[in-house]
């Protein structure tokens, strides 16, 4: 019972049907209802079983992350704003510790993850058959114009109405006149595009757990119909750092079976013919470029909040308080925001779910199901990472959601070859290497905008 509930939350909790069809209902808080119901019933069933795939280690930094998320703004006095906070980030702790509660056989997780995967690919599809048909539009396609939103409500098209709701006031895919930039976007926390493009680069790579040798009708209709809807989708965002999440995917595929060399020339290739479809919408990948030295502009006032606040940073959601535009770096949002305590238990989740996969992927042979779920797993973890440096996306449900995949894969893996209960790994081997990925992050931002400040 707890884990159908558990599945019914995700697959709505990504696909927001609610919201797109019958608005109205959203009043009553029907998912946050079935959050709740989940959440108790999670919680029996693990204590009733005695199974969590979250060991201590995994609750404790979450838990210190929470702490300080409201500790940024009681440091000031604002009490009101670390209960906003908190409340704001219970949705992504909370999917964290409902995969966890669930997930906790092989079965279980195949499943969450199908359910994933098939959850993000029915948005991309609408998002898609949005963008050709005009089909919801108004809610599933985001217009801008030199990077700023605007109402598509005003464009008229007259063979798109569709219904009272006035849903189909206009098909972006007819819109020649290159005045408006249309990117497809889901609902609730995929509702900008930049998210809904990282939600589907994670999902890339878990689509291929559906794999089966030798079974072509399946694999094409559960891996490669999906895969190509995804990818189209993608391109449909215009997401630069979707771009650059799928590069990274390539390399870490590639890179084992042909070398550094030939994956580097063929990702050369990939990202020429990425300039030349027109995947970013016609904005550059440079520096120079108007809104990627905004990026820098940014990341450069994020280092000086971090300067001023180094301990517990500006608080929670304060970044555009200081700065007129979000960090679009969730590295840097972090530090600025909850500064270096706060920035050490995020990255220490982090850390810890990875360290988790490689364990499972240096113990398992690489032939096991186990190998190839912690790889594949590892794969959406680093496809998000990579996207993350080019995103504000520190506290989104949608990475709580792959590190909550990445523990349950650990978990299930390591109960599955000892037969028995699962540790953490001991606090000196994820210090380390929390604090050796903190400090190189930060090196690296700070020598980026330092690079391309000096070039000005």
């Amino acid at each position: 019972m707890s884990f159908a509930l558990f599945l019914s939350y995700l697959a709505i909790a990504l696909v927001r049907p609610i919201e797109l069809f019958q608005l109205e209902f959203g009043e009553g808080r029907p998912i946050f209802i079935l959050w709740a119901l989940t959440f108790v019933s999670s919680i029996g069933a693990a204590l009733a079983r005695r199974q969590s795939a979250a060991k201590p280690a995994h609750l404790l930094l979450l838990a210190a992350l929470t702490f300080v998320i409201a500790l940024s703004h009681i440091k000031s006095g604002w009490l009101g704003g670390a209960q906003l906070s908190l409340a704001h980030f219970s949705t992504s702790a909370g999917l964290f510790i409902l995969i966890c509660l669930n997930a906790t056989s092989f079965r279980r997780l195949k499943i969450t993850i199908y359910v994933t995967v098939a959850s993000i690919a029915v948005v991309a599809a609408l998002g898609v058959y949005a963008y050709h048909t005009g089909f919801y539009a108004d809610r599933l396609v985001l217009g801008q114009q030199s990077g700023f939103d605007i109402d598509t409500s005003q464009f008229q098209d007259p063979d798109g109405e569709f219904g009272e709701s006035g849903s189909r006031t206009i098909v972006p895919a007819r819109d020649v006149s290159g005045l408006i930039l249309w990117r497809i976007r889901g609902l609730g926390f995929l509702n900008d595009p930049n998210d809904l493009a990282q939600a589907m680069v994670l999902a890339l790579p878990l689509i291929w757990s559906a794999l089966r040798p030798g079974a072509s009708m399946r694999n094409a209709l559960l891996v490669w119909f999906p895969g190509t809807v995804l990818l189209y989708a993608i391109y449909l965002t215009h997401s630069r750092g979707a771009l650059i999440g799928i590069a990274s995917l390539f390399f870490f595929g590639l890179q084992r079976r042909l070398g550094t060399a030939r994956t580097s020339l063929v990702l050369g290739s990939f990202g020429a013919l990425a300039a030349l479809s027109g995947f970013g919408g016609g904005r550059d990948f440079s520096a120079g470029e108007e809104s990627a030295g905004d990026r820098i502009s940014a990341w450069y006032a994020g280092m000086q909040m971090l300067k001023a606040y180094p301990v517990l940073g500006v608080g929670y959601g304060m970044f555009t308080e200081h700065h007129h535009l979000t960090a679009h770096n969730s590295y840097l949002l972090c530090l600025a925001e909850l500064g270096l305590v706060g920035y050490f238990f995020w990255m220490g989740l982090i850390v810890l779910t990875y360290l988790g996969l490689k364990q499972v992927m240096d113990r398992q042979p690489a032939t096991s199901d186990s190998y190839r779920l912690a790889e594949l797993t590892r794969s959406a973890l680093i496809g998000f990472l990579t996207c993350a440096f080019f995103l504000s996306r520190s506290y989104q449900p949608t990475l709580y959601l792959t590190l909550g995949l990445g523990v349950a894969t650990w978990y299930c893996a390591m109960a599955s070859a000892s037969g028995t209960g699962t540790r953490a790994l001991a606090v000196p081997a994820w210090m380390k290497p929390t604090l050796t990925a903190s400090v190189t992050m930060l090196v690296t931002i700070y020598l980026f905008v330092f690079v391309n400040t000096s070039l000005r």
